[in-house]
């Protein structure tokens, strides 16, 4: 899980991603900023458009079905503005630290889905934003503390997504 926060404000988004994805940006927090030779895929991509004149120059967190947040990656070349309307947020989070370029967030989608808190040291997630497998955690502690209500929800939430959808969360 990522968690960005919002510039000058308190409201938190948490932003799921598989481990190959996480280690990435946990290799470049460690290396710092910029690594002498590309370390995967992100590297030479932004590199690659780099030497063609291409710049990214932000990622819109936009919209999130499912449980996956998606985004838009915007790039700049000869001062025209090019977009990639839709890609995984992950993806886009790590192109984003590896061209350094700011991350935003629709604020309707901020509003609706950060992390709200319920009392020191403890936040609130919205359900859509939880992973298959968490929801399913979720679900079993639900029906061992017997918590029917929460199970439910749980329940519901789980019968509305697909593991295909989610498994391409997970590559």
């Amino acid at each position: 899980m990522v968690i960005l926060k919002e510039k000058n404000g308190e409201r938190i988004l948490p932003i799921m991603m598989s481990a190959r994805r996480a280690s990435v940006l946990l290799v470049r927090q460690h290396f710092g900023l910029p690594l002498p030779v590309p370390i995967g895929p992100p590297d030479v991509l932004v590199q690659l458009m780099e030497k063609f004149g291409v710049h990214i120059v932000r990622v819109e967190i936009i919209f999130i079905k499912k449980g996956i947040f998606f985004c838009r990656v915007v790039a700049e070349r000869e001062g025209e503005e090019q977009t990639l309307e839709v890609c995984q947020a992950p993806d886009g989070l790590v192109i984003a630290v590896v061209a350094r370029c700011p991350i935003f967030i629709a604020e309707e989608l901020l509003e609706a889905q950060y992390m709200r808190p319920t009392g020191e040291n403890s936040y609130a997630l919205n359900i859509n934003t939880l992973s298959r497998n968490m929801l399913e955690q979720a679900l079993q502690h639900a029906v061992e503390t017997e918590n029917y209500e929460a199970a439910s929800h749980l329940r519901d939430e789980l019968a509305k997504r697909t593991p295909a959808e989610e498994d391409s969360q997970d590559s």
